[in-house]
């Protein structure tokens, strides 16, 4: 038997051996015939639940901070915030760089000198909302890349909000039909081809992508009759979405880099 006090120190070493990812320090607490009932997740072992500890581990990089806890007979009953960074795949869900938290109750149940049972019950759609959503956004700007690449310029119609003003340093533009314009120009011109180099979300509402491009001068562009010549140049943009469409973006590109490329005079 395993009195209140030593159950709730037993959950203190065990959550300090989480936090430091730990499986030795998690196996001198936890049974080796460890039970875990949590829905979604099938655990009955010491060893199984240290393979889910390490897994969670490397995806969310995970750390918990108990809010509260007491104790009843063999049992401690804990509420814990976790926290943590994407970095794997979770609930399906492909790794998106983005910090998350939610939180879990739990009933742990001790018996000589061991953890050897527990009930938990995690807010999953919570943190599962967390992910999506910049999941979400990230395939709407990926959207908005494979349409300028296949020269469907229409279907930007759909990832826009009717909204939307551009901020780039060489063109400011005011609406999605201008900014249309400008693409289909540097299409003709420029024959370019987007290549995204990388693509995340950032809290708590944008998406951030390095591009190159490459293309061939076809066409008059800054001046210059088509030279024929390869080019190339980087761009680092930055999409704001309300409601799953983009309402705003960033733009710094290498546009001196591309202007000398074709024999554009620079001061």
């Amino acid at each position: 038997m395993t009195d209140r006090q030593d159950a709730l120190d037993l959950y203190h070493r065990f959550l300090d051996a989480l936090n430091r990812n730990d499986p030795q320090g998690v196996a001198e607490v936890v049974d080796p015939a460890f039970v875990d009932h949590h829905p979604g997740f099938d655990i009955s072992s010491l060893a199984t639940y240290q393979q889910a500890i390490k897994e969670v581990h490397e995806s969310l990089d995970l750390r918990g901070e108990l809010e509260e806890a007491f104790t009843a007979g063999d049992r401690v009953v804990t509420r814990v915030r976790l926290t943590g960074t994407h970095r794997g795949e979770v609930l399906g869900i492909p790794a998106t760089g983005r910090p998350v938290a939610w939180t879990t109750t739990e009933i742990w149940r001790a018996e000589d000198g061991r953890l050897v049972e527990r009930w938990a019950q995690d807010d999953l759609l919570g943190l599962k909302e967390q992910l999506a959503r910049g999941a979400e956004n990230v395939a709407v700007v990926q959207q908005v890349s494979d349409a300028v690449n296949a020269h469907r310029y229409d279907d930007l119609d759909a990832l826009f909000g009717p909204t939307f003003r551009d901020n780039n340093p060489a063109w400011s533009v005011a609406s999605l039909a201008e900014l249309k314009g400008i693409i289909v120009a540097a299409h003709e011109a420029l024959d370019f081809h987007a290549h995204l180099d990388a693509l995340y979300p950032a809290d708590p509402d944008k998406v951030i992508m390095h591009i190159t491009f490459t293309g061939r001068h076809v066409g008059p562009f800054f001046g210059i009759e088509p030279t024929g010549r390869e080019v190339s140049w980087t761009s680092l943009e930055v999409y704001r979405l309300e409601d799953g469409k983009v309402v705003e973006r960033w733009v710094q590109a290498d546009t001196a880099g591309l202007m000398r490329q074709i024999g554009v005079e620079l001061p």
